[in-house]
């Protein structure tokens, strides 16, 4: 079974570089990772750096890895500023109409709406926190 792979994480930990490079050398394949032992001297080593193919081996050592691609990452990372977009502007009384939100993002007005909508429903379906009493009360 192949592991999805996080390259946020490999940024978070070892620079953009890393995770630049391996998006450039290795990005949207799928690979078995070398166990850390053999990491150092692997082909995937000479691809994406030493030190990142430790990192992965470490984490993955003898799995069989998907890689997400620049375009897909490229795509998730758009996806989640229209998300955030969508939030900031409000789901019940937007301070930004669909019409700007999307022109912005190039996207359709209709896919704002269906955005809102879907986050709307996501809202209504998650548990609301329990109301949490006060510390301290007045004396």
């Amino acid at each position: 079974m192949s592991e999805r792979f996080d390259i946020d994480q490999l940024e978070a930990d070892l620079g953009q570089a890393s995770a630049l490079r391996l998006l450039a050398n290795i990005g949207g394949q799928r690979r078995t990772i070398p166990l850390p032992a053999n990491a150092a001297k692997s082909a995937l080593a000479q691809e994406i750096g030493p030190m990142a193919a430790r990192w992965i081996a470490d984490r993955l050592g003898g799995e069989t890895v998907a890689f997400p691609s620049r375009t897909g990452r490229d795509a998730s990372e758009r996806a989640a500023q229209l998300r955030a977009d969508v939030l900031e502007a409000g789901l019940t009384d937007p301070s930004r109409s669909a019409n700007d939100i999307a022109g912005a993002h190039g996207v359709t007005s209709r896919r704002v709406e269906q955005l809102r909508q879907e986050l709307r429903a996501e809202l209504a379906r998650s548990p609301r926190p329990a109301p949490q009493l006060p510390l301290f009360r007045d004396l």
